[in-house]
């Protein structure tokens, strides 16, 4: 019989077999690049872990000074005082009292300063766990200060220490290409001097004291070089850039009333029946507007009284910092003449109380005065002025003796029998960053004066 063409060799070159042995091979090739696709995508998932996973190391807190440090262990909502050095994990909360200050050592060496009224969580604190390849910190103060010293990477090929605090948040980074390691500050300024997280943050202060760091908020990003600082608006706004110093008085233009002052009253023990007046006044100053306190009593007045307004400071400074004392005064009656018969009866004085190096408890004071009295004021102790102007005056602190160690409080009243004196503009700063110029001279203070109101 004969065949009809359709034998063996015809199935196999027909265009469907072949379409099959073609799609065949593709997904054996496909299941190929798959396969070799899994492989460098594990290897490269091991080696990117390796490098990458971390592990939680811990860090050590002891006290500075004072009595008040506490610890929050991470999960908890007791707080431990604590007396010796101890333990603290990541996650943990310190928080520091009026008058203390505490001092956490860092896995690396690192340190951070915890200053008073101040709280802040250790938020990340890890190393890399298989490599040498980093260290991370992250820190978010709830309020007060803390100072940051950063240490070297070291054999770690990078080291990154991160505060974040309201609007801002800062990085220091050390690397071999970015050999930025040094130490800054960030304060968190709430309502009060010992808000919480319940008060609404006003501003974030950061200032670089060694190295550079970089500051971002919504407003975009700025860098900072050695003793520069910024201040950072609620709402992510950066300031001027200025020298690293600390304003340790709230509200010293009265902006806020008499937010952080108390009113101070004092007769003696004369039998006197007539408290002085405390009272906000808008005024012009050196062509500017502003607004003062001021201290006032009739003139038919023939006792003593003391009368005024005191702020509760409680600033450890830090070492070789500078302290100024600056005001705006003005002054339109006074009796007693001069500083009266003991030279403590001034028309406005300005008092600084502190603890020295030793601990004990000292004061500073300054009176000002526009009527001489029969004898010489004591060298150094008040100052003459013009009646009705006003003038600036600033007082250089860094040497006054005994050296303080701790600002305890400012006290600015009036002393007599009858007054009326205005205050604002109040400023007591350290820099951050120390002070080399330093000198050995007593306290004194500058003569710039302006003409106003």
């Amino acid at each position: 019989m004969v065949g009809t063409g359709t034998g063996v060799s015809g199935v196999h070159n027909s265009p469907l077999i072949r379409r099959q042995v073609r799609l065949a091979w593709a997904l054996l090739l496909a299941g190929f690049v798959v396969f070799l696709s899994l492989v460098g995508a594990a290897v490269l998932g091991a080696r990117w872990y390796l490098a990458n996973a971390t592990t939680a190391e811990p860090a050590t807190l002891q006290v500075v000074s004072g009595s008040g440090l506490l610890l929050r262990p991470k999960g908890q909502d007791e707080w431990r005082l604590v007396t010796d050095v101890v333990t603290v994990e990541e996650g943990d909360t310190i928080a520091a009292g009026q008058g203390t200050v505490g001092w956490l050592t860092l896995f690396d060496g690192g340190t951070v300063e915890i200053s008073e009224e101040t709280e802040v969580t250790i938020h990340r604190m890890r190393t890399s766990r298989f490599w040498s390849t980093r260290k991370e910190f992250v820190l978010v103060p709830v309020r007060g200060t803390i100072y940051v010293g950063m240490a070297p990477h070291g054999d770690v090929a990078e080291s990154t220490l991160r505060v974040t605090a309201g609007p801002a948040e800062v990085v220091m980074v050390d690397s071999p290409r970015s050999p930025d390691a040094g130490s800054f500050l960030v304060e968190v300024q709430r309502g009060s001097r010992n808000g919480g997280a319940d008060e609404p943050i006003l501003a974030v202060r950061v200032g670089v004291l060694r190295g550079h760091a970089t500051v971002t908020s919504e407003a975009g990003t700025r860098s900072l070089a050695a003793n520069e600082q910024t201040i950072v608006s609620a709402g992510g706004a950066f300031g001027p850039v200025t020298a690293a110093v600390r304003e340790m008085i709230r509200n010293g233009q009265f902006t806020r009333g008499l937010a952080e002052w108390v009113e101070y009253q004092d007769q003696g023990g004369d039998g006197g029946s007539e408290f002085g007046i405390v009272q906000r006044v808008p005024v012009e100053v050196f062509g500017e507007r502003h607004v003062a306190v001021e201290f006032s009593r009739d003139s038919g007045n023939t006792d003593h009284c003391e009368t005024g307004i005191q702020q509760q400071i409680g600033v450890t400074l830090r070492v070789h910092s500078s302290l100024r004392l600056a005001a705006d005064i003005w002054i339109d009656a006074q009796s007693p003449p001069g500083g009266g018969e003991m030279h403590t009866e001034y028309p406005l004085i300005l008092k600084l109380t502190y603890v020295d190096l030793q601990g004990q408890p000292r004061e500073w004071w300054h009176g000002f005065y526009i009527q001489p009295g029969p004898t010489p004021e004591p060298e150094g102790r008040a100052t003459l002025i013009e009646r009705g102007v006003w003038r600036h005056v600033e007082f250089d602190l860094r040497n006054v003796m005994p050296l303080p160690r701790q600002i305890t409080s400012l006290l600015v009243y009036s002393s007599g029998h009858s007054y009326k004196a205005r205050v604002t503009n109040l400023s007591l700063t350290s820099n951050e960053a120390g002070d080399p110029q330093s000198s050995t001279g007593p306290s004194r203070v500058s003569d710039p004066v302006r003409e106003g109101m």
